[in-house]
């Protein structure tokens, strides 16, 4: 709540703080924005956004794949394969 002066000439009454001052109060009355992480947490002196990979010049990078099946699922799979693509014997 803001405390108002009546001005004595025309009985109105006035906000006769600074823009200063009234610019504060609107402030305090917005709601504020929470940190997610600290300052401490934030703020690493020292370490580079974007490292680099120090490569000799004959060097190549390769993805290597990798086959997320257990060895039981990768026998299974290979069964199936061959038997679809072997005939069968005999014809009914």
């Amino acid at each position: 709540m803001t405390a108002l002066q009546f001005n004595l000439f025309t009985g109105e009454a006035e906000d006769r703080r600074t823009r200063k001052q009234r610019q504060a109060d609107r402030q305090r009355t917005l709601p504020q924005q929470l940190e997610m992480f600290s300052q401490r947490d934030i703020a690493q002196f020292g370490v580079k956004a974007n490292p680099t990979i120090p490569l000799s010049g004959n060097v190549k990078l390769l993805l290597i794949p990798e086959d997320p099946r257990t060895p039981e699922e990768v026998e299974r799979d290979l069964q199936r394969e061959a038997e679809r693509s072997t005939r069968p014997m005999f014809t009914d």
